[in-house]
């Protein structure tokens, strides 16, 4: 049987219920404890869970409490504001093997296309870590071999318990799922949401908005779609977490759009063979490299590229029908939740034996 570690995760933001399924299937294997900025999420979990203060330093923040001594493995989230933790990996007395795991390069505005003094600092120091997990291959180029060596894509994905590939189905809707707000540049979608009611074809059924998902622009965003005329056929149908009730929307949606941010939407669209389309540059993860233009998806520059996209999908059933099953197979093949975390595992017993050795 495989050795079972005791590990203990250091996020920089508070607990995410999307996060929670990865910890729970790795602590079928391990002992695990998170420790975030709380609240605490709630749920019977195998997972231990430890909300401390996290003080704000200038643009660093600062965890107060001191972390157990009694592990095997520490993970990071590989942000540079967590500066506490960047000067472990060159603490060679400590007892632990030390891992960072996430984007690796700074995203906040798309994924950063040149090196700057930022990204050598981040990788000469993962460099003395013990292992480093990425969402997606594209940060690699950014790292000196030595880091390299110790690096592992270990995906980033999101559980979907009620998968299907429903994209043969019969399909009457455009979906956009998240929370509203600025980033996501929903306003964009509106004005060409409009220009593609006037411009499909008479026998479209793909002729409505399904806007799920609540936050700050939603009275902005709902007075708009009324001003572009629009509001009968806009539906905003607020937050909903629940896995069989988000399904129904899967179920009947074209294709899944959100124009100016794609995180883990993408594979949860993908995992109901749902097709998804986006900026060639969004805020992101890396997420967004899933999509094959053209293949299981569609990646825009320009309002009309976004429009013509928007017709492809929504007035040749044909067309949807192909992304749709090309992106469930990409889902099955990449995205399952079984597959990150079972990746995970290999990087944290890999990390592990390198410590050790």
């Amino acid at each position: 049987m495989a050795a079972f570690l005791r590990i203990c995760f250091v996020l920089d933001h508070r607990l995410m219920h999307y996060r929670a399924p990865l910890f729970e299937r790795l602590a079928e294997w391990h002992d695990i404890e998170v420790v975030h900025r709380g609240p605490e999420l709630s749920g019977d979990w195998r997972f231990k869970q430890r909300v401390v203060e996290y003080r704000k330093f200038g643009p660093f923040d600062l965890v107060t409490d001191d972390l157990s001594s009694d592990i095997d493995v520490l993970v990071v989230m590989q942000n540079l504001r967590l500066i506490q933790y960047w000067l472990l990996p060159f603490r060679f007395w400590r007892r632990f093997a030390f891992v960072f795991w996430g984007i690796g390069v700074s995203s906040s505005g798309g994924l950063a296309r040149k090196k700057n003094l930022i990204s050598w600092v981040r990788g000469f120091c993962s460099s003395f870590a013990d292992g480093i997990g990425f969402y997606s291959a594209y940060p690699l180029s950014f790292y000196p071999q030595k880091a390299l060596d110790k690096a592992v894509v270990v995906g980033n994905s999101v559980e979907s318990p009620t998968a299907e590939n429903t994209s043969a189905g019969e399909k009457d809707s455009i979906l956009f799922i998240g929370t509203l707000d600025a980033r996501k540049g929903l306003p964009l979608l509106l004005n060409v949401f409009a220009r593609y009611l006037k411009a499909l074809p008479a026998g479209s059924a793909v002729r409505s908005l399904r806007v799920v998902g609540d936050g700050p622009q939603r009275k902005e965003l709902e007075a708009l779609a009324k001003s572009l005329g629009i509001g009968d056929s806009v539906r905003f149908e607020g937050a909903v977490t629940d896995a069989e009730a988000k399904k129904v929307f899967f179920e009947k949606a074209a294709v899944t759009v959100s124009p100016l941010q794609a995180g883990l939407s993408v594979a949860e669209s993908f995992s109901f063979g749902v097709p998804f389309i986006t900026h060639k540059n969004p805020v992101s993860g890396g997420e967004y490299l899933s999509i094959e233009d053209g293949e299981n998806g569609f990646l825009f520059e320009t309002e009309d590229e976004l429009l013509a996209a928007l017709l492809k999908v929504g007035g040749d059933p044909a067309v949807r029908v192909r992304l749709g099953n090309n992106s469930y197979e990409f889902y099955r093949a990449n995205l399952q939740m079984s597959q990150f975390a079972e990746r995970f595992d290999k990087l944290l017993r890999d990390s592990y034996a390198r410590f050790k050795h």
